[in-house]
């Protein structure tokens, strides 16, 4: 049995995101991971196996907390279906404005750099964006003849290219008409509101 570990995991895995996300997998070493927490390097190999492992534990929660992010916002937006989605490329272009040096997404910047060296990235984020499209799809009400899991998985299509617009440099404002058109084209129904 091993012994139990000397250290919050879960401010471990805030500053394993936090580096990840802002310098890049082969940035970041757990040689810095260490440095910005005062775990030894020992522990995190003993907590983790590698650098791989430590990536995948955080990269694997920060998916898990954007899906948890997209539920939250889509079950708490009040009135319409619309209107949720409103809330949520909303909340998504608030998020991109809390980082001004437009890092985007920690899960998009990931599959597009690490998915063919990592597959296990593909798998978590592929897990992650269906969890978000059930999620949007729980909360749509749809137009005759449109399948209602396609129309979220377009939501959350739009929702990921704000995110990549926003690490483009390209204005919020021009986002958020984008966000606009987007929410009017939805072939969505506005009948059925959420008090």
């Amino acid at each position: 049995m091993g012994r139990p570990r000397r250290f919050d995991e879960s401010n471990l895995l805030d500053a394993a995101t936090e580096l990840f996300w802002t310098r890049g997998y082969d940035d970041t070493s757990v040689e810095d991971v260490s440095r910005a927490t005062g775990i030894g390097n020992g522990s995190i190999y003993a907590a983790f196996g590698s650098k791989r492992g430590l990536f995948l534990a955080a990269y694997g929660r920060y998916c898990e907390r954007r899906a948890a992010l997209i539920r939250e916002v889509m079950e708490s937006a009040p009135g319409a279906p619309r209107d949720a989605v409103r809330a949520l490329f909303h909340a998504v272009l608030e998020g991109c404005a809390e980082h001004p040096d437009r890092r985007g997404c920690l899960m998009l910047n990931s599959i597009a750099g690490l998915g063919v060296r990592i597959p296990e990235v593909v798998d978590i984020g592929a897990r992650a964006t269906s969890i978000m499209e059930r999620a949007v799809a729980e909360r749509l009400v749809v137009a005759d003849g449109f399948d209602v899991d396609v129309v979220a998985a377009q939501v959350i299509l739009v929702a990921q290219g704000l995110i990549q617009g926003s690490r483009l440099g390209v204005p919020r404002e021009r986002l958020e008409a984008i966000a606009d058109v987007s929410v009017a084209g939805l072939p969505i129904t506005d009948d059925v509101a959420v008090a």
